[in-house]
């Protein structure tokens, strides 16, 4: 039974990771280009972090 807690922590730390690197590239591009495409910071984020995001987050992505 704790393989499976631990297999939950491993989890749990690979995609904290990727949103934690992905957030900080959104940034990073929102800080450089909200300007330049006439967009609210929030706004210029949440379209980078659509765009650098890795991980699919609709069903469809899957191709199940």
């Amino acid at each position: 039974m704790l393989y499976l807690l631990y297999i939950f922590i491993g989890i749990l730390i690979i995609v904290t990771t990727n949103v934690a690197v992905t957030a900080i590239i959104s940034i990073r591009d929102a800080y450089r280009n909200h300007l330049k495409d006439h967009l609210s910071f929030g706004t210029a984020f949440r379209k980078y972090f659509g765009k650098n995001n890795n991980i699919p987050l609709h069903l469809s992505d899957w191709r199940l």
